[in-house]
């Protein structure tokens, strides 16, 4: 009992310093990015965009380095599922999401086919040196490609600004000491608490003999994922449906191109319990999210109690519970 309750502790605790971290990352980066000149439209598309995808790649890498390959990936698979069903489900129930022609027709599709190429690698259970140097030159071209989209539409310029806007939020610092301080800070938090969610997980879940994929999938990926369900609730809550559903679809790109490319760029990651099927799962929960943003109505209270109904049968079936 007491090993139990010190891994609800850990698992606890180590989604805290994730989500203080990764906050605490990305506006010290922010700042730091600003005042080195970059534009807020390139900063909202690279340190702000990748920064938000920093806890599932602290928790992948350290998953990784430490032999849990199917944590690893797990994770990705995890968060991205929670992104489509979770996220998208919780904050449809507050407002009604309606999201820009772009996002249909330009980000879901993307995301539809980085999942088919997820897919494909992980045929062979093991995600190589290889092929992780493929995603992050995926992930190079995908920013590179949203710097010069930012800069001939508008509408997307003004969502990077307002990323940066987020991240700021009232920071008026004019020295570099405490932003740099927060910084380290923030790397420190995010190694600490990935180490404390991963070894909690294991600790709370050993009773149930799950394989480490279902933990992965899971628990783990549920603690990564906090940082993108309270910005899109807040979000959505401000009207700002653009901004929710950005942040859910582009979390879930950087995820595979960067969390899953920067992991195996470093150590190929072998997965014997992740199978194409879970790629198939990533292809239809996109698919399912393209066709209900897509529709004349957007995303409502309804469609947003069957994606967090379905993100529930997720996890059941995941724990092998029967339904």
């Amino acid at each position: 009992m007491i090993h139990l309750l010190l891994s609800i502790v850990a698992i606890l605790a180590g989604c805290a310093l994730l989500y203080v971290g990764g906050d605490m990352l990305v506006s010290a980066s922010t700042w730091i990015a600003k005042r080195l000149g970059m534009s807020a439209i390139a900063i909202g598309a690279t340190v702000v965009a990748i920064g938000t995808s920093t806890p599932e790649l602290s928790v992948s890498l350290g998953a990784a380095l430490e032999g849990h390959g199917d944590i690893s990936v797990g994770n990705i698979v995890g968060s991205n599922v929670c992104n489509i069903l979770l996220v998208l489900g919780l904050c449809s129930l507050f407002r009604t999401l309606q999201a820009s022609r772009d996002v249909y027709r330009i980000d879901f599709p993307i995301l539809i086919a980085i999942s088919g190429l997820f897919t494909w690698m992980i045929r062979d259970a093991v995600v190589s040196r290889v092929e992780g140097i493929v995603l992050v030159a995926g992930l190079a071209t995908y920013v590179a490609w949203n710097l010069r989209r930012a800069a001939e539409d508008e509408q997307v310029g003004e969502f990077f600004v307002g990323e940066v806007s987020e991240a700021l939020g009232d920071e008026d610092e004019q020295h570099w000491g405490k932003p740099v301080l927060r910084a380290i800070a923030g790397v420190a938090c995010l190694a600490l608490g990935a180490r404390w969610l991963v070894l909690g997980s294991l600790g709370a879940l050993e009773p149930l003999h799950l394989s480490e994929a279902a933990i992965g999938v899971t628990i783990v990926a549920l603690g990564t994922s906090v940082p993108e369900i309270g910005t899109s609730i807040i979000a959505a809550r401000k009207g700002q449906a653009d901004l929710a559903v950005g942040n859910a679809v582009g979390s879930s790109v950087f995820n595979v191109l960067g969390v899953l490319g920067l992991t195996a760029s470093l150590r190929p990651v072998a997965a014997h319990d992740v199978d194409p099927l879970d790629g198939v799962i990533l292809i239809a929960v996109s698919l399912a999210g393209l066709v209900l943003v897509a529709r004349a109505g957007g995303i409502g209270r309804v469609q947003g109690a069957i994606l967090v109904m379905a993100y529930t049968l997720y996890v059941v079936t995941a724990f092998g519970m029967p339904i």
